[in-house]
């Protein structure tokens, strides 16, 4: 299905459109979080990217860097 750019309101049913409309300049990655306004309501959705979410917007899943565990 990809990152839609529109999902239905869990809340009041309309239509909530994703901002930034567009991806990043980097490309979607796996644990990304994309924001959603409902345009009825004005309730906010974030929604963590998995990788097959990824994988269906643009057939390539990237993960995140490693993060430093520290010393």
């Amino acid at each position: 299905m990809g990152i839609p750019g529109t999902i239905v309101c869990v809340d009041c049913g309309g239509t909530c459109h994703r901002s930034p409309l567009g991806a990043p300049e980097t490309g979607w990655r796996v644990g990304d979080v994309v924001t959603y306004r409902c345009r009825e309501c004005a309730d906010v959705w974030y929604v963590e990217l998995d990788a097959e979410d990824v994988e269906a917007d643009d057939g390539v899943a990237r993960t995140p860097p490693p993060s430093d565990p520290g010393p």
